[in-house]
């Protein structure tokens, strides 16, 4: 990584495609230290990893905060639904006793 060190050096406003290019190694490499914590993000602006779901840039996690409001939502409302079903087969059981 001396090589690696020496680009971010120069210029720390590289990006991971940039500093990837410069130093002949793959983004997804790049994205690999990063997400492992062996590259650090926080002196370098332009440096992210990519969301494991859209490929968008994150700086930390393994989601963007999209993706991430998204699956909350979707389990939210699989939640919900199961709420909702649990009560109408209460209501129904409730209904049926009542009937005997």
């Amino acid at each position: 990584m001396n090589r690696m060190e020496k680009e971010l050096r120069a210029n720390r406003k590289l990006t991971t495609e940039e500093l990837a290019e410069r130093v002949g190694e793959r983004p997804e490499l790049i994205r690999a230290w990063i997400r492992k914590g062996k590259l650090k993000v926080y002196d370098y602006p332009n440096l992210a990893d990519a969301c494991d779901l859209c490929q968008a840039p994150i700086r930390k996690g393994k989601l963007c905060p999209d993706c991430s409001l998204r699956i909350k939502s979707e389990v939210a409302h699989v939640y919900e639904q199961e709420r909702l079903m649990q009560e109408r087969k209460r209501r129904e059981n409730s209904f049926l006793n009542k009937r005997k």
